[in-house]
């Protein structure tokens, strides 16, 4: 997904919408000449490693075995031990509640930095926080520490994120996954024999300070890319999204700075490998000495003034970091490279449940093997609630006419025979929509779980067929009653509040619209589902 707010002119009259539809079906059939016969039937992934079988063991023991990589050259390599919550530089973890959390959090550890910065996002956008973020790495660099930053090539084309990065660059921040003058395809990822190998986006989101000093160390994981309406500075209903990262210390961050340097030595290898003359960080090095002779070029700090100053006044309260000691995995899951370990330990924690499985997903289109184990689980006797967007709230409105299209049959489980006891004490299968700017909120971009009283899984991993075949994907899965009553404090007592029940002649109604226009915009939303 392209994580950015839309307008909301699809929801404004006819025109809006039939220029949705319009759209639609172009790509429709771009899609069915790409995919020919079959397209509709699930993400084009024939390399995809199956499914592990079921294993009565915890994600947090030894004993649990991941599926690895087919891939010779890569194997386990993506696999990371479980971090204790005991011993030397025992691992803790911080909720951050929300995105103005999450900003003062990430401008407290950026300040704080002595030797290293490490930053991924798919989306780091020249607006004004991340601007502001931006003129705190030029700081640390000229400070000394090592600034490091990647980022998606083809997520950040706008022209003023591109002046910013040309901006890091001249200050001597590496910043991967950008190229000056547009020209990221001189070493661009392809490969022959993997044709969706230009689609496969990094999607992970890292923060890490200082991980060359364990017990100074600090990282962020979790869903925020870095623009506005992540950082919630816009009083804007629409620009302030619900979101989720946690704050990490401890030794697992020797782990997320591992993930985070595999992606940075793959870009990097990726220009290394070219001839000399083509490799822009040849290029790179003499503009920068030409520039220590010169004169650096200047560019605005400021966008809106408004904005800024909501900067300042939200850094005015410090962010609150209640740490507390669990054991953790650190999971990262590359489809170049044919890894899954974060859909593998989704599955494994569904079906494994046996009370409780809360589900807050931006943009849920689950695969068939989630599908049915939500179902399963639903029948074993765990309350399964799942909350995701509506068309109004989601960015990308087709994707959430794809997830009304799944309800129904999600919902049926709870007609079953079998489960009317189970329905009786308030149990069963229940599906949520976020109602967005009903409640003063934007999209929900959140992507956490939460399973039982004592494991959750919290990351930049949508349920959905980008980030399980597509998207470099990073996650942290925990385990620590504390934390995960945080989290579902939070989700019941807030989260389910700014929602909508889905009842079943609601999820009949989508799955088989009678008005006319619902009826093509499904029409030409599920061919989509491949590609989003």
């Amino acid at each position: 997904m392209v994580p950015r707010a839309c307008p909301s002119w699809y929801n404004r009259g006819m025109w809006g919408r039939w220029a949705f539809r319009g759209a639609s079906i172009a790509l429709w059939l771009a899609c069915t000449a790409g995919c020919g016969v079959g397209c509709d039937d699930g993400p084009h992934v024939p390399d995809r490693p199956p499914a592990p079988p079921l294993q009565d063991v915890s994600l947090f023991s030894d004993a649990y075995q991941f599926q690895c990589s087919p891939d010779r050259q890569v194997g386990c390599d993506g696999v990371f031990a479980i971090r204790r919550q005991a011993g030397d530089f025992p691992t803790h973890v911080a909720v951050l509640k929300n995105g103005d959390e999450a900003f003062r959090a990430r401008l407290q550890l950026i300040h704080s930095a002595k030797r290293s910065i490490r930053m991924q996002a798919l989306i780091f956008r020249g607006d004004d926080s991340g601007l502001f973020i931006s003129q705190a790495l030029k700081r640390k660099a000229a400070e000394g520490v090592d600034v490091r930053v990647i980022v998606d090539a083809l997520s950040n084309l706008d022209s003023d994120t591109q002046w910013m990065y040309f901006d890091l660059k001249q200050h001597g921040i590496e910043v991967e996954g950008y190229e000056t003058l547009y020209l990221n395809w001189i070493a661009a990822d392809w490969k022959i024999g993997d044709p969706l190998r230009g689609n496969k986006r990094f999607h992970d989101k890292m923060l890490i300070i200082d991980a060359e000093d364990l017990p100074q160390a600090r990282a962020i994981v979790g869903g925020l890319n870095v623009a506005n309406e992540y950082f919630r500075i816009d009083p804007t209903p629409l620009n302030r999204w619900r979101d989720q990262d946690v704050a990490l210390k401890g030794s697992v961050i020797k782990d997320v700075t591992r993930g985070f340097d595999r992606n940075y030595d793959y870009l990097k290898g990726l220009k290394e490998r070219l001839p000399k003359i083509f490799n822009p960080d040849n290029s790179w090095k003499l503009t920068r000495a030409v520039l220590d002779r010169i004169s650096r070029l200047q560019f605005d700090e400021v966008r809106d003034p408004k904005l800024k100053a909501s900067i300042v006044e939200t850094l005015k309260t410090p962010a609150k970091l209640t740490w507390r000691a669990v054991n953790a995995r650190f999971l990262q899951s590359r489809p170049r490279f044919r890894e899954s370990y974060i859909s593998q330990a989704y599955l494994h924690l569904i079906r494994t449940a046996q009370n409780s499985i809360d589900i807050a997903n931006a943009y849920f289109v689950p695969s068939r093997d989630l599908l049915d184990a939500l179902k399963d689980a639903a029948r074993r006797g765990v309350h399964v609630r799942i909350l995701t967007n509506s068309p109004i709230t989601n960015d990308i409105a087709p994707v959430a006419t794809i997830s009304r299209h799944l309800y129904q049959e999600l919902l049926d489980v709870n007609r079953e025979p079998a489960m009317q006891p189970q329905v009786g004490r308030g149990r069963g299968l229940e599906i949520y929509e976020w109602i967005g700017p009903d409640v003063g909120e934007g999209t929900l971009h959140a992507k956490f779980a939460l399973f039982d009283d004592h494991s959750a899984i919290v990351g930049s991993y949508n349920l959905d067929p980008r980030s399980e075949a597509l998207n470099s994907e990073t996650a942290i899965a925990l385990e620590d009653e504390g934390t995960v009553r945080a989290l579902r404090t939070q989700f019941v007592l807030d989260d389910l509040k700014k929602s909508h029940l889905v009842t079943p002649a609601e999820a009949a109604r989508y799955r088989n619209p009678k008005n006319l226009g619902k009826q093509f915009d499904l029409l030409f939303s599920l061919p989509l589902k491949n590609w989003l």
